[in-house]
């Protein structure tokens, strides 16, 4: 109970500055990831290109866990075409896998970029692509190189053209100042979306990544408000500033409606708002809390945390506010649902005396999985394809991390100072 009441009230978020760049580092990867290099992706004539294309393919590879990738330093060649390649000398560092690639001017100031994927063992190309590309638009391309490989060995559409929104504070003329933003998914980029010296929190992406909901405070005034920030024309819309709560956004997934929790009646209760026509009407009428609506991705159900039955747990009712379950029942506690993109399994944080951890639970078996170590883990979001998790974990200094769902990879997405509430947006590929 007392940490669903910080959630809604915010008495602190931050103690120290954040600023810079986020990078992430592997902290866990499975066994017997999968062998691959990626040889350099040069220019006609073997030109430098202005973006190493290869080292951005190599680090989005790396870092998911499940690929082994081979050091540029200890390449004996660097091959760009197929027909340049000696196989046996790939097998003898063990490379499974090998990607070579180069690129040529397309006639419009961009690069056409063709590459190829080959088994080393066997000699033979396992398949091959063509992609084209402005001058400036060339990370992506490289995102986008490396999405294809991901999707080729590992079955999943890829994530690395996603993004993450998140918040941060730095300390400036001995304030604390808050800032929202939004970088790539590897924190490359980093876009300041809204700044205050009053604490920003609840990011939550649109379906279609054009549109940030988000939660500000205005500390002197006593007062919230729930906003709508256009990432495209940087229009501000106001959804609520209602008296009391108004927090925790969840956008339906047409993208018409807006769940929320909002106070202004007493508890604190699931209100459902129409974009188009501006009506909010509310859901739940329970003397408990109720918060955290997450809708699944058929727009049929929303789940929410609330404390009716003593503990914070998870529940899920129809969209209309009927049928309302219980769905979790195992740990302390659970709360902060997040459905997975195909609406198998949930996320969400869930007590125990290990503190509060990421859990995932799977909806069609209700085994539910612990994948995160705590003791102060919050915020869970997925990946556009499913199969990650990215979270704010605490504990010495606040940062973010990733985990797969099977709990086997993890990354920490580190920072100087502190960075919380992760939304992973819903496109990437």
């Amino acid at each position: 109970m007392r940490r669903l009441l910080a959630a809604l009230t915010v008495l602190s978020l931050f103690a120290a500055p954040a600023q810079g760049a986020l990078r992430i580092e592997i902290t866990e990867g499975v066994a017997g990831a999968l062998p691959i290099a990626i040889s350099p992706i040069r220019g006609e004539g073997e030109a430098a290109l202005p973006v190493d294309l290869a080292a951005i393919v190599e680090s989005d590879l790396q870092g998911t866990g499940l690929f082994e990738v081979f050091p540029r330093e200890d390449m004996i060649a660097t091959p760009a075409r197929r027909e340049q390649v000696n196989y046996t000398n790939w097998r003898m560092v063990e490379v499974d896998n090998l990607v070579v690639g180069s690129a040529a001017p397309n006639g419009r100031g961009g690069y056409r970029i063709s590459f190829n994927i080959l088994d080393v063992y066997r000699e033979r190309v396992l398949t091959g692509y063509q992609i084209t590309a402005d001058s400036d638009n060339l990370r992506s391309a490289a995102h986008s190189i490396a999405n294809l490989i991901y999707e080729h060995f590992i079955g999943e559409k890829g994530y690395f053209l996603s993004r993450i929104a998140y918040v941060t504070a730095q300390k400036e003329g001995g304030n604390l100042r808050y800032r929202m933003v939004v970088s790539d998914y590897d924190g490359k980029n980093p876009q300041t979306v809204a700044s205050s010296r009053d604490p920003l929190m609840s990011p939550a992406w649109s379906p279609d990544g054009e549109k940030l909901a988000y939660v500000a405070f205005d500390v002197a005034r006593g007062r919230t408000s729930l906003r709508v920030h256009d990432l495209t024309t940087g229009q501000v819309r106001e959804i609520s500033s209602r008296p009391g709560i108004n927090g925790a956004p969840a956008w339906s997934p047409d993208g018409g409606k807006l769940a929320m929790t909002l106070s202004h009646t007493g508890d604190p209760e699931i209100y459902v708002h129409d974009l188009d026509t501006g009506r909010t009407d509310r859901l739940t009428r329970n003397g408990a809390i109720d918060t955290e609506p997450a809708w699944s991705p058929d727009g049929k159900h929303i789940a929410f945390t609330s404390d009716r039955g003593g503990k914070p747990q998870i529940y899920r009712m129809d969209r209309d506010g009927g049928g309302v379950e219980r769905l979790t029942f195992s740990g302390e506690s659970n709360q902060r649902p997040a459905y997975s993109p195909n609406g198998r399994h949930m996320a969400m944080v869930q007590g125990g005396p290990n503190g509060f951890r990421i859990a995932v639970l799977d909806l069609k078996t209700n085994n539910v999985r612990v994948v995160s170590k705590g003791p102060l883990d919050e915020s869970p979001s997925f990946a556009p394809n499913g199969q990650t998790i990215i979270y704010a974990r605490q504990g010495g200094d606040a940062e973010l991390a990733t985990v797969s769902i099977d709990g086997k990879v993890r990354t920490r997405l580190r920072q100087q100072g502190e960075v919380r509430e992760p939304a992973w947006s819903p496109a990437g590929y």
